[in-house]
Formats: C-alpha cells, structure tokens, sequence
C-alpha cells in the first residue's frame, strides 16, 4: 500500500515536471489570486501583480471606492497565452453593486499580462463592456492612468531584444554554414 502511494506520488511529480515550463499554470495561478483579492477588497494583494512604478496610482484609485464596492461575483471567463512573448490576456467579469444602491451592475474587464523575472506582472487593465466602474481605465482613455500598457513595459525592461538579437544570429550563421546535403 504505501509503495503503491509512493509510486503514484512519484509519478504525479514526474507529470508535473513534464508539462513544460510551467507558464500556463502560473498565469492561471495569477489572473485566479488577482481577481480573488480585487473580489474580497484585498488591495494589498492585488498591488503584488502591477508593476512597481504603478503601486501607488493603483492602491490610490483603489481606495476612493474601497468603502463603498460591493462586488458581489467575480469570475476570469478567459484567459489566452502567448508563451512565445511571454504575453497573456484574461477577461473578467464583475457582478456588483454599491452600498448604497442595491441595483446589481455587470462589468468585464480586460487584463493584459507579461512575464517577467519567473512571473507575470499586469501591464494593462481596461473595461471591455457593461457599467463603468471607475477602478478600470476606459477604452478610450490612452495612455492607461497609471499601468505602463504592454509595449513600454517590454521597452523599459528589455523584453524580447535578446530573442531578436539571438535570431538575427542564428540566421547568420544558417547563411555562413554550407548545406550538408550540398557538401556531400
């Protein structure tokens, strides 16, 4: 019996390691801890995910409303990857209400992520339909209040250069090695 548990934990570990790098379960992991915390008003929490520059604009817009959100379902209906890029984009749904109306309000939100350094960092966050809620930038408001938006994060912290260096490498020496076929 306990060789048994051994060898199904041994293997359980194995599937584990097999699965890749990981990146999937992990931007599941994230967008899931995220939008926990934003549902039970854990602003603490959720400041983990944005960008160090944007904490304090994001903690600051978060707490005009703290008191007085009652969000009452919060759920990701989707969540895309980009594992080549390092890019995932995730849409929420918030049902919610204030505390002083009882009128229950729908709104999505579109969440777009980067991984950097071993996990992924929210670059942009937007509502995508239903009532505007004023802790989400609009469409329209460009740049974002105080995320960086996906592009200048990548600029400001280097991401994707090396790859497109080491590309550009590769494909030079593709063009300086002789075909093996050929040389035969």
């Amino acid at each position: 019996m306990l060789r048994t548990a051994c060898t199904l934990a041994l293997l359980t570990l194995a599937s584990g390691c097999m699965s890749g790098d990981g990146m999937a379960s992990k931007i599941r992991d994230t967008t899931s801890a995220y939008n926990r915390a934003l549902r039970w008003g854990d602003i603490d929490r959720a400041v983990e995910y944005v960008p160090a520059e944007s904490k304090v604009d994001f903690l600051a817009r978060h707490e005009v409303v703290e008191e007085k959100l009652v969000v009452v379902e919060y759920d990701v209906v989707r969540l895309d990857l980009d594992r080549e890029r390092g890019v995932a984009a995730s849409r929420a749904e918030i049902i919610w209400h204030t505390d002083r109306e009882l009128v229950v309000e729908r709104t999505l939100v579109d969440q777009l992520w980067q991984f950097h350094d071993g996990r992924f960092v929210l670059v942009d966050e937007r509502r995508a339909g239903g009532t505007p809620l004023t802790i989400f930038a609009e469409v329209a408001e460009d740049p974002h209040p105080y995320l960086p938006g996906l592009e200048a994060y990548r600029k400001e912290h280097k991401i994707g250069e090396e790859n497109k260096y080491e590309k550009r490498r590769r494909k030079r020496r593709k063009k300086k090695q002789p075909d093996s076929v050929a040389a035969r």
